[in-house]
């Protein structure tokens, strides 16, 4: 193995050891998170279960006071206005977060780590909207009515997010998209 080849392939570990806790992250906890703001399940951990519903707010209620997910918290600093508001488009995106990115993530890190192709466009494809989704809530928050009271603290507090499709773009873009097999 050439020495180019070699560094390549230490990158691409790195890469992968990085995307195990975070595709952990976005499955247990970002989870969690994405349905109580997608459905609109009350976001504080006090009195949570007894203003819920259902028995999948009551469940999402146990699961976040089991992890010590507060989201009440989380709003009052004023750092993320958009969540805040539980406006359409961040339930949009929550949705989004849930029922795709957290399932991929898993399927990804399996993928790479059992070294199969197959997950390269997919993976560019959620990759390129997960970059332009957290693009748009940076955006949003840092110049939005009202803007973020300190967007590093948001970026900092959703560095997940923000990690997460640079380091999936970087690990399967490199090569060319499509390969000419008849050379």
């Amino acid at each position: 193995m050439t020495p180019k080849k070699n560094n390549l392939q230490r990158w691409r570990t790195v890469i992968d050891v990085l995307l195990v806790p975070i595709a952990l992250f976005r499955v247990v906890v970002g989870c969690t998170i994405d349905v109580a703001m997608a459905f609109k399940y009350p976001m504080g951990l006090a009195g949570c279960e007894a203003a819920c519903v259902g028995k999948w707010c009551e469940f999402n209620c146990r699961l976040r006071a089991l992890l010590h997910v507060d989201m009440l918290d989380y709003f009052a600093t004023g750092v993320d206005p958009v969540s805040a508001s539980l406006g359409m488009q961040i339930r949009l995106m929550t949705g989004f977060y849930f029922a795709c990115v957290g399932p991929f993530m898993i399927v990804l890190v399996l993928a790479l780590w059992t070294k199969r192709e197959a997950i390269r466009v997919p993976a560019i494809v959620v990759g390129a909207t997960m970059a332009a989704l957290m693009v748009a809530l940076i955006a949003r928050n840092a110049f939005g009515h009202p803007p973020s009271r300190n967007l590093g603290w948001f970026i900092l507090y959703n560095i997940v997010d923000v990690a997460a499709p640079i380091l999936i773009l970087t690990r399967v873009v490199p090569r060319p998209l499509f390969v000419d097999r008849r050379s």
